[in-house]
C-alpha cells in the first residue's frame, strides 16, 4: 500500500537519486546529468507545489519514500481553458515492479481532478516502455496515439505514446 504526501527535507536524498546516474534513473528515465541539488532547492524554496507545477512523495506504509510523482501545466489549446496537466513518475530502483507506479499515478490523477479545475491529465512514455504503458492503463489512462520522434534520449530520437485521463472517467 502506498500513498502520496508533500515532499519534505528528509525525502531529498532519496529523490535526488533520480539525477545521479543511469542506474538510479532507470533505463527509460536517463536523459543525462542534471544540476546537483535541484530537488533540495525546490524544497528549500517551497516550490514543490505551485499553480504551474507540483511534486509529491510516494511513500509506503512506513512513510518511507519509494519515489515521486510530478505534474506541470501544459498548453493544448487556446486560452483561457486549453491547459491540461502533464504528469510523470519516478520510483527508486528497489521499489520498481511492485505495482506502486500504477497506484501512484491513479492517486495523482484523483488528487489533481479533486483539487484543480483542469479537465485533462496527460502522460507519455517511450514506445518501448511497456511496463509504464501497462501501469498507465491499470491507473485508468487511455492510450491516444503515438508522437513520432518526440523525445531525444541516448543519442537518438524516439517515439512516445500519449495517454490521457479526463474528469469523470473511472
Amino acid at each position: 500500500m502506498i500513498r502520496l504526501r508533500p515532499v519534505t527535507e528528509a525525502d531529498v536524498p532519496a529523490l535526488e537519486r533520480q539525477h545521479s546516474g543511469p542506474d538510479d534513473a532507470g533505463e527509460m528515465g536517463w536523459y543525462g546529468f542534471k544540476e546537483p541539488g535541484r530537488v533540495a532547492r525546490r524544497v528549500a524554496a517551497q516550490e514543490t507545489m505551485t499553480n504551474e507545477r507540483g511534486m509529491l512523495a510516494v511513500v509506503d506504509d512506513h512513510d518511507a519514500v519509494v519515489g515521486d510523482v510530478s505534474w506541470i501545466r501544459s498548453f493544448n489549446g487556446p486560452p483561457p481553458n486549453g491547459d491540461c496537466w502533464n504528469v510523470g513518475i519516478w520510483l527508486l530502483p528497489e521499489h520498481r515492479g511492485k505495482g506502486y507506479g500504477s497506484e501512484a499515478q491513479r492517486l495523482l490523477a484523483a488528487y489533481l481532478l479533486e483539487h484543480t479545475f483542469l479537465e485533462r491529465i496527460e502522460a507519455s512514455t517511450e514506445v518501448g516502455n511497456i511496463a509504464e504503458q501497462k501501469a498507465l492503463e491499470k491507473a485508468g489512462f487511455t492510450r491516444e496515439g503515438v508522437l513520432r520522434r518526440a523525445c531525444f534520449r541516448g543519442g537518438e530520437w524516439r517515439d512516445m505514446v500519449v495517454y490521457s485521463k479526463l474528469r469523470g472517467e473511472p
